[in-house]
């Protein structure tokens, strides 16, 4: 081996001793960066060079840059990330909705509508009484439509958001489709780093927003999927966005000229704000069926009696049909108490109570839920029904957010940067350098002693 291998060797070393130290400079500079890759270098040997039937080293290769990776962790990453954030956002969207119910308020109301009629007992015809009487179905009926109207609003909220989260979205569908054609064939694993690091970055943030899964080829490549349907491959991207002209919202994917729908299928916050959506429509639906038997049972009874001045009862609660719970309310002609119909008959005398009687006899009465239920157990129903749904959702949350760290440990464990790794590593390849330097200088200093003698 000859004086200029030599040399060439100890440039090579120096070559990868540099790289060694770019590479740690890069995984020390990042160390905060979310989503970054710790980086390694990939170094082997030259083939060796024969010199008088002695095969010689002629020093190190750098073949590439890997990044500390695995891809069927980087799938069950995107998995594990979507269905926690999908589960997270359903207890936060019902847990919020459950506030507009204000613990036992409704069957406070309720109930004192019913006390209110049974204190009138004693003097039907007492102005104070049949005031305070129209309070308290005024009262019940401003809960009611309270609560209604504040979940309503939170359904529109929900559109909303999901609305406005599918912008982001599909900005992210197309920023991976483009990052797929940049890193090209170069393959995933030596492939540039920081290109497949904001690739994957994004493809998580796509599970945690709708529920995307992903397949990794070896290619470097990211097919992105949403309720089985692709929605990145290769450098296409599809669109996705919420219709919203029908009773319920709908989900879909462009497909062609036509769409795919995949409402029940996404997952992430999209498809936790959708699946919360359906719970607190089935609230709506309860809430509005109380809102029109109580309105209902009472204005038929109402319509039995005979006011103060011997006419028939009107309607004491109005509603619209399309919107019972949020719309109802106390009928204006009540904002005169002797409209109260309470006596059983016209021609009866001042005190009568006979219809007033049977207001009471509603309190028990199984008019609600089919016809199963009175007033207060069909409110029951519902405030245990609207429990149960959050408890569970509480439990599905934290147990998928357990599962999410366990997996977010398993992927720090590989690919986080450790300082005082790296740390070691520099004086490694700082060593290593320095080394290869003075070999380096060695061999001039050698091949100039031998080109003086040779002069």
């Amino acid at each position: 081996m000859g004086l200029l291998d030599t040399i060439s060797t100890a440039r090579r070393g120096l070559g990868a001793a540099s790289t060694g130290i770019d590479v740690t400079s890069q995984n020390i500079s990042n160390v905060n960066t979310v989503g970054y890759s710790r980086r390694k270098v990939v170094q082997t040997t030259t083939d060796p060079v024969s010199r008088r039937g002695l095969f010689m080293g002629s020093g190190p290769a750098i073949t590439g840059i890997a990044r500390a990776t695995d891809r069927l962790l980087g799938v069950r990453l995107v998995s594990a990330a979507g269905t926690a954030a999908e589960a997270s956002t359903v207890h936060e969207t019902l847990a919020n909705a459950e506030g507009r119910f204000d613990g036992t308020a409704l069957s406070d109301a309720t109930d004192a509508f019913f006390d209110s009629l049974s204190a009138l007992t004693t003097d039907p015809s007492d102005a104070g009484g049949r005031r305070a009487v129209v309070a308290a179905a005024s009262g019940l009926a401003a809960s009611v439509a309270r609560i209604g109207s504040g979940l309503q609003d939170d359904l529109d909220d929900i559109d909303a958001s999901v609305a406005t989260r599918l912008e982001s979205v599909n900005s992210k569908l197309a920023e991976v489709a483009s990052l797929n054609k940049a890193i090209g064939r170069l393959g995933a694993d030596l492939g540039p780093g920081d290109l497949l690091d904001r690739r994957d970055q994004l493809v998580r943030e796509l599970g945690e927003e709708v529920g995307a899964t992903v397949d990794f080829d070896a290619d470097g490549q990211a097919t992105v999927l949403v309720g089985g349907h692709a929605v990145v491959s290769g450098s296409e991207a599809r669109t996705l966005r919420l219709d919203t002209s029908g009773a319920t919202p709908e989900l879909l994917v462009a497909a062609g000229s036509g769409t795919l729908r995949v409402t029940g299928d996404a997952g992430g916050a999209i498809g936790g704000a959708l699946a919360a959506r359906a719970k607190i429509e089935g609230w709506v639906a309860d809430l509005d069926d109380f809102a029109t038997n109580l309105a209902t049972t009472v204005n038929a009874q109402h319509a039995a009696g005979f006011d103060a001045a011997g006419n028939p009862g009107g309607d004491v609660f109005t509603f619209d049909a399309a919107d019972p719970a949020a719309s109802l309310a106390v009928s204006a002609a009540l904002d005169d108490p002797d409209a109260l119909a309470l006596a059983g008959a016209a021609t009866a005398s001042p005190g009568d109570g006979d219809n007033l009687a049977a207001f009471l006899a509603l309190e028990s009465s199984a008019a609600y839920d089919g016809g199963t239920r009175t007033a207060a157990s069909a409110l029951a129903a519902l405030a245990s029904l609207v429990g149960s749904d959050v408890s569970t959702a509480e439990t599905d949350a934290t147990t998928l957010e357990d599962q999410l760290a366990d997996v977010d440990s398993m992927r720090d464990s590989l690919a986080t940067v450790d300082t005082d790794e790296e740390a070691i590593k520099l004086i490694e390849f700082q060593t290593a350098y320095r080394a290869a330097a003075r070999v380096l200088s060695v061999g001039d200093e050698m091949l100039r002693t031998l080109l003086t003698i040779g002069s």
